[in-house]
């Protein structure tokens, strides 16, 4: 096995104990009783010759965690594993056939190459793109990827840089109990609207964030129809998705599974199962069973619980960091202010209050619409009612989240999980389409739904001082530059749909003097990625 990474001493004893004597535990933490299949294969094979690189003798059974037979530190392990390897073509990484079942004559390639593909393969690990600073963060320019929403293979592509994965469970814990409030008031709109009546209109807002309004009408017969034109940066059935740079992928699992796929050639067994012609090989490549519905868990349960982005003034405290020199140190909080002041604070919200911050995998929360219900609980073991839960404040890797004094936890994403017009000089090429917890393209009205080109998510900050080059698509080699871009130099004018969003608060920096400039990029800079040194 390679040598173990990015754990805490704590976590490196608990993981040791686990690995030497291969005991397992309750999904909460708890012990138990049992076996996991956590040994490596032999280092030589016999006979010699090209071997699978899988780091394990075999695939994680999902069986095991809803039995509550694997313990946290040996999913997170598991899935550290994973993320980490380069897969071969023994393993199954590549493809062979693009989805029409059209032969394709080269494994990897950057450019999407048509055939209803959306991108890649571009890798054989995951690390090979999310690697900078740490492994699991963000990327540098080299790792962009070109991504083909429609599927032809013909450019112009939309361009993507890869994002910092830290926190990313605490991204999903949000969007359920935002999507949670976001229902609750339209259920309450509906109920308001008397039968044959005047309509209900109610404001949709969470945790201090507007998504708009909602009006519900409520018919003689007493059906409910609800106009969602006034409801603004989530979608019209109101669930919010917390990743990809437009907001349309819904969960953390769908991400990674589907990463697999479309960025390793490695395909997961729980999409092979929806293929729609029934192959067991749908890449062509001649490998079946390439990542089990345990080793997908295992991968969700050890992004999700890396480290929460951080302060440097939380470093200095906790003597992980020495204090930056008192000129630096004024001109952050100085840039802090100004950050407010500017209107910047206004999409970068920097503080979100989580309830619960228990992440469940799979979970029926936020309103159910986090569940691929296109997977059989049953046959699987994929069961939302016998969830793997893990205490994001309790658990996972240095630093973590930071319980807030009312309950819950305090969540300093910088970010309002909502989608905004950004303008023409950040817009895409093509839009990105939604897809909804089963990851297929999400149908409203009887139309796909889809991300119009200058629509984004609000990046969260969160980390943003360790993760450049920066944007969507990496175009900002600078902070100062990646602000600038947020609007054009000669804007259109107001309400001009390619005008930005943020085009004021990007002119009020423009106007900044030098200094005040400098200090604002300065408190960027003091939002950080943190891992604790290796053990040696």
């Amino acid at each position: 096995m390679p040598a173990l990474r990015r754990l805490s001493p704590v976590m490196l004893l608990a993981v040791s104990i686990a690995l030497a004597s291969t005991a397992g535990g309750c999904g909460n933490g708890s012990s138990g009783s049992g076996t996991t299949s956590l040994d490596p294969p032999a280092t030589v094979p016999d006979p010699p010759g090209d071997v699978p690189a899988f780091p394990f003798i075999d695939h994680l059974d999902q069986s095991a965690i809803t039995a509550g037979q694997v313990l946290f530190e040996e999913l997170f392990v598991i899935g550290d594993e994973l993320f980490e390897t380069a897969f071969t073509g023994l393993d199954g990484s590549g493809i062979a056939e693009l989805p029409d079942g059209t032969p394709l004559p080269h494994r990897f390639s950057r450019v999407p190459p048509g055939g209803g593909r959306f991108t890649g393969p571009n890798g054989q690990a995951c690390v090979a793109c999310h690697n900078v600073p740490f492994g699991t963060s963000a990327g540098e320019a080299a790792g962009n990827v070109a991504q083909d929403p429609a599927g032809l293979g013909a450019p112009p592509f939309n361009l993507r840089n890869a994002t910092s994965l830290f926190g990313s469970a605490v991204l999903q814990r949000l969007a359920e109990e935002i999507t949670e409030n976001l229902l609750a008031i339209r259920d309450e709109a509906a109920s308001a609207a008397a039968p044959g009546g005047p309509p209900a209109t109610r404001a949709l807002a969470a945790k201090g964030i507007s998504y708009g309004e909602i009006t519900a009408t409520r018919d003689a017969s007493g059906v409910v129809t609800f106009d969602t034109s006034g409801v603004d940066g989530v979608d019209a059935d109101l669930v919010v998705r917390p990743y990809g740079w437009k907001g349309n992928v819904t969960t953390l699992r769908d991400f990674v599974r589907t990463a697999a796929r479309n960025e390793l050639g490695m395909e997961a067994d729980e999409l092979v199962a929806k293929d729609p012609l029934a192959r067991n090989d749908p890449d062509g490549d001649g490998i079946e069973n390439e990542f089990s519905i345990g080793d997908i868990t295992a991968v969700t349960i050890y992004i999700g619980t890396q480290e929460i982005p951080t302060t440097t003034t939380r470093l200095v405290s906790e003597s992980l960091r020495a204090p930056p020199a008192a000129a630096t140190s004024a001109a952050a909080e100085r840039g802090a202010q100004l950050f407010e002041t500017l209107g910047c604070a206004g999409c970068h919200l920097p503080e979100l209050h989580l309830e619960d911050p228990v992440f469940e995998e799979p979970t029926r929360r936020g309103g159910g619409f986090y569940f691929d219900t296109a997977i059989d609980p049953v046959a699987t073991n994929l069961d939302p009612d016998r969830p793997f839960k893990v205490h994001l404040v309790q658990q996972g890797d240095f630093p973590r989240l930071l319980p807030a004094d009312a309950g819950g936890a305090r969540a300093s994403l910088f970010g309002d999980l909502k989608r905004h017009n950004m303008g023409a000089l950040l817009a895409d090429a093509q839009p990105t389409s939604v897809n909804d917890a089963r990851g297929e393209p999400l149908v409203l009205g009887g139309s796909p739904v889809e991300v119009a080109e200058s629509v984004f998510l609000t990046a969260e900050l969160w980390g943003v001082g360790s993760t450049g080059p920066w944007l969507h698509d990496g175009r900002a080699g600078t902070l100062r530059e990646a602000i600038l871009l947020h609007g054009a130099a000669a804007p259109p004018p107001i309400g001009d749909p390619a005008r930005s969003e943020a085009q004021e608060a990007r002119d009020e920096f423009a106007a900044l003097s030098e200094d005040d400039a400098a200090a604002v990029v300065e408190f960027l800079k003091s939002l950080v990625l943190f891992e604790l040194p290796a053990e040696e």
